[in-house]
């Protein structure tokens, strides 16, 4: 079964075919969130998966195992609301365009109906009790709301009498079904059918209500808002039952009933959660997270089905919950904004991957688990990483810094801050030696200090030869710089010129013979380093810009990334070869590298990280 779709193709020019690439793991981004906005996550009927939007992706992950996760990426822009249907077997997601898929949770993902519910973005989904039946709303021009067949996309009645956007939906999941709506003019509105039909509105908040749920056996309906209060509805009549003033000291952005409809999860912007006890009101748990809470950790989103319960931070965080503890048990962790850079360690199952928020995260290789490190880092954009001996991380920003952290405390160190003179544009590393260019200079740091430095103008990429004797400078205007590295300095000892743009990226392979490198202009060479000439020039099988190049450790086989979201496999051996991964990430591929001869690493726009498996 594959994690994620894409599309591969050999090329054969003469000979043979030089193999094929088959996409093996997904390692998953984290569900997009926004201060202030609840965030939509749902599970599956036995909670053994939490579905969520990330960019344009609709993200099912395993609770239990963090290896086991797909994606669905057949949205054209970003996904903002998901639902699963009672059965499991089907999935509804919109997004900001208004249009809603249903689709199965199959490998095939056969589509089952895409509509345009509504004329803007899709903010919350409901299906009914039998499956058949869907209410979706949002922003829009003329409703905000619409219900529908799940298989033909008919209309079944108008969600009207709002003059606001609608926030929130839920679908009585018995009959006879209601469907209860709240928006952003503070009414919670109440719907009798099919046909639905405006019954009643309760205008209960003073501030927005956030979100409404029915609960399971459709005895009773909720709704939380922005005032901090929990409603209690009659889930029949539509009646208030009761309420409870502040239940949170925030704004409650989401609730989630249990599965034996006694007990109600809420989310709130004050960085806990509570578990309740509808009945009486009272609270059974308060769960904070962490020792000492940040604007990261507001909670924004939850969900509960079977034994599991799950909250989202603000910074994309998924906490498991065990409900009868009333604790977080565990945590699932990524990205959630585009990854810049990656680092591995094969020897010990690990690589490394920063994001262009600063967030720089270890994983796990064989076992998916991931660790946020932790304490202060980037403030913006990494551009490069090292794994060194001594089990340290170093890497570089546009901030101007070079920082390093202890793997084994997952800690930032809070020292040797390194200062460059301007943004740094790339880095490479050799043994405990990492070289760092900006636009104008070029240093050599070890220790966490400078042993060499070296001006030069219109720098663009950089690369150490694996025993740190030799060290490539790209440039802006295609050419490389060839140095060697010196105790001290660094002394010239050559240039490669043939590319025709800007170098973005270089690498030396294990051995030294040969040195890869891309250009702005989608060439690709491998340069064989005694010869101080390219084996060919002729690999263009990029569509647009190379952003990203690695070898595998035998040192024959090279693997480039660009912004036409390709991954592209080239042979020493074969150099008229090679095999192309089309739309391995959507928005491009920003970095790559090799876990071994026969698996891929690569990382993208869309803050996936992806396995490929290289059969020759």
């Amino acid at each position: 079964t594959r994690a994620f779709p894409t599309t591969t193709r050999a090329v054969r020019r003469r000979g043979m075919v030089l193999g094929k690439v088959l996409p093996a793991r997904l390692y998953a981004p984290m569900p997009s969130t926004n201060r202030g906005e609840a965030t939509q996550i749902a599970g599956t009927p036995k909670g053994d998966f939490v579905v969520y939007g990330a960019g344009k992706l609709v993200i099912v992950r395993s609770t239990t195992d963090p290896a086991r996760s797909t994606l669905y990426a057949e949205h054209s822009c970003n996904v903002t609301a998901v639902a699963v249907a009672p059965s499991g077997e089907w999935i509804a997601s919109g997004d900001e365009r208004g249009t809603v898929r249903i689709w199965a949770n199959q490998p095939e993902q056969t589509l089952k109906l895409e509509t345009i519910a509504l004329g803007g973005k899709v903010l919350d989904i409901a299906w009914s009790g039998d499956g058949q039946r869907l209410c979706a709303v949002g922003e829009g021009r003329e409703s905000f709301g619409k219900v529908f067949t799940w298989d033909s996309g008919n209309t079944l009645g108008a969600i009207d009498s709002h003059s606001k956007r609608i926030i929130t939906c839920a679908f009585r999941p018995a009959r006879p079904f209601r469907i209860a709506t709240g928006s952003d003019d503070l009414c919670v509105n109440w719907y009798e059918g099919p046909p639905f039909k405006f019954k009643m509105a309760h205008r209960e908040h003073t501030r927005y209500p956030n979100c409404v749920r029915f609960a399971p056996d459709g005895e009773r309906m909720v709704s939380v808002g922005s005032d901090s209060k929990v409603v209690v509805y009659d889930g029949k009549s539509g009646d208030k039952v009761s309420d409870i003033d502040k239940a949170h000291t925030g704004s409650i952005l989401a609730c989630a009933w249990s599965p034996d409809s006694k007990r109600l999860l809420t989310a709130s912007a004050d960085k806990t959660a509570a578990i309740w006890d509808v009945a009486s009101g009272r609270t059974e748990a308060v769960i904070a997270f962490g020792d000492k809470p940040t604007v990261t950790d507001m909670q924004v989103g939850c969900c509960w089905e079977g034994a599991t319960a799950c909250t989202v931070s603000l910074s994309g965080r998924l906490n498991l919950v065990d409900p009868a503890a009333g604790k977080v048990v565990a945590s699932l962790m990524g990205h959630n904004h585009a990854i810049t850079a990656l680092a591995v360690e094969p020897a010990r199952g690990r690589f490394a991957s920063a994001s262009f928020d600063g967030t720089v995260c270890v994983w796990d290789a064989k076992t998916g688990a991931c660790d946020v490190v932790r304490g202060k880092g980037h403030e913006n954009g990494v551009i490069g990483l090292a794994i060194l001996p001594g089990d340290t991380l170093v890497s570089t920003a546009l901030d101007r810094t070079v920082r390093s952290a202890n793997l084994g405390a997952l800690e930032m160190s809070e020292g040797g801050v390194l200062e460059l003179d301007g943004s740094a544009k790339a880095m490479s590393s050799a043994g405990d030696t990492v070289a760092v260019v900006t636009d104008k200079c070029i240093y050599l740091v070890r220790g966490g200090a400078v042993r060499a430095k070296a001006d030069m103008p219109a720098l663009s990429s950089v690369a150490l030869s694996a025993d740190g004797t030799v060290l490539a400078a790209g440039t802006e205007s295609g050419a490389i710089q060839l140095f060697s590295v010196e105790a001290s300095s660094l002394v010239k000892r050559g240039e490669l010129v043939k590319h025709a743009g800007e170098v973005t990226a270089l690498a030396f392979s294990p051995t030294g013979a040969h040195l890869g490198s891309c250009d702005s202009a989608r060439q690709v060479i491998a340069w064989d380093l005694a010869a101080q000439a390219p084996i060919s020039t002729a690999w263009m099988a990029h569509k647009a810009k190379v952003n990203a190049l690695a070898w595998a450790p035998s040192g024959q086989i090279l693997a480039t990334g660009g912004v036409d979201s390709s991954v592209v496999v080239w042979s020493i051996a074969q150099p008229a070869e090679n095999m192309t991964m089309r739309l391995a990430h959507e928005g491009g591929v920003t970095a790559i590298a090799f876990l071994d001869d026969t698996t891929i690493l690569s990382a993208g726009h869309d803050a996936c990280i992806k396995t490929w498996q290289l059969h020759i």
